[in-house]
């Protein structure tokens, strides 16, 4: 945890982030890694799981979202509210990818605002026969949502691999959309009103 401290410590900021995909993708997994800094044991979220993590100074707040049928329901009230929103696929998962894609399509259409940085984690990397990102890339159709922020990222809850890589691509998100409503500010009070 200490290099994501040193990572975060410029901003005082709180930062809602809504964690969801299928149930058994591998969300509480890579949640626990996060806090532990090594893999734990993991039980199915039921409903939804709150967890808030201090880093330097940025308060995350994790929402970490049933993926069960019955449980989706429930996750447009979450989404909404998020400042990021964190998309898990299982990689060794390929039967269930196509519904996979079904359900990012949904949230992502009727649940984000269009600015909304939208992080995809390719879960479970360490297992063999896994479906490579190109694959999930060309499946998902993500070539086609250029109008928004998004990355994919490989990921293991076991070996630790691409979790620092994907919140160090949070925080410079967040930097971004920082730099970018001070710059507008700016803008605003420099910019002589007419007379």
């Amino acid at each position: 945890m200490g290099i994501l401290s040193k990572l975060f410590k410029k901003f005082d900021k709180r930062v809602n982030i809504a964690m969801c995909g299928l149930d058994n993708a591998g969300k509480t997994s890579i949640l626990n890694y996060l806090k532990n800094g090594e893999p734990s044991e993991s039980i199915a979220t039921m409903g939804v799981n709150f967890e808030r993590l201090k880093l330097g100074k940025l308060d995350l707040s994790i929402m970490d979202l049933g993926g069960q049928q019955v449980f989706r329901q429930f996750w447009p009230g979450y989404i909404e509210r998020a400042d990021i929103l964190i998309f898990v696929i299982d990689s060794s998962d390929i039967q269930r990818l196509v519904l996979a894609k079904e359900i990012f399509h949904e949230a992502v259409k009727n649940y984000c605002t269009p600015n909304i940085p939208i992080l995809i984690l390719a879960t479970k990397q360490d297992m063999n026969n896994i479906c490579s990102l190109a694959y999930i890339i060309q499946n998902f159709h993500l070539t086609t949502m250029f109008e928004r922020t998004i990355h994919i990222q490989k990921t293991s809850a076991q070996t630790g691999l691409g979790i620092y890589e994907a919140f160090q691509w949070i925080h410079d998100q967040i930097l971004t959309t920082k730099t970018r409503r001070a710059i507008r500010n700016i803008s605003r009070t420099v910019t002589p009103k007419p007379t």
